[in-house]
C-alpha cells in the first residue's frame, strides 16, 4: 500500500465555536483544544495564540515548528510510539493543512534559541 497525502489549503485561522475548515478558513474551538491537550501529565501549562505573517509579533523561545497532519486511513496514529501505540506507518491516507503551522515554545534547560518574526527584516 502507498501513502496518499490529502492537501487542505488554509488561507486564515480563527478561533470559533466549532473546529472546522470552511472556504479555506480553519476555525478552532480553543476551549475544546485546551481540554484535549491539558489532560497530558507531561504538560505543565499550555495556551494557544494565533500569529499571522505581517503581524508585529515575535515568538520566542521557539522549540519546534510542525505542519499539522492527521492520519485518516491506514495503520498508525498520532506520533506513533509517543502518543499512539507503536505501529508501522507510511501507508494509507494523511491529511495536511497547507499554509498553517504549529509553533511550540517553552523553556528547556540549557537550550534557549529560536525566534520567529512575523514582520520586519527577519520575517
Amino acid at each position: 500500500m502507498r501513502l496518499e497525502i490529502g492537501k487542505i489549503f488554509i488561507k486564515d485561522l480563527q478561533f470559533g465555536p466549532e473546529t472546522k475548515v470552511e472556504n479555506g478558513v480553519l476555525y478552532v474551538n480553543k476551549e475544546e483544544l485546551l481540554n484535549e491537550v491539558s489532560g497530558d501529565e507531561r504538560i505543565a501549562s499550555i495556551d494557544f495564540d494565533i500569529a499571522r505573517p505581517g503581524e508585529e509579533v515575535r515568538i520566542i523561545p521557539v522549540k519546534d515548528v510542525v505542519e499539522p497532519r492527521v492520519k485518516v486511513e491506514g495503520n498508525g496514529g498520532i506520533f506513533p510510539g509517543f502518543i499512539s501505540k507503536v505501529d508501522t506507518v507510511g501507508s494509507g491516507r494523511t491529511h495536511v493543512l497547507k499554509g498553517a503551522a504549529v509553533v511550540t515554545t517553552g523553556k528547556i534547560v540549557g537550550f534557549q534559541e529560536g525566534i520567529v518574526d512575523m514582520s520586519g527584516e527577519g520575517a
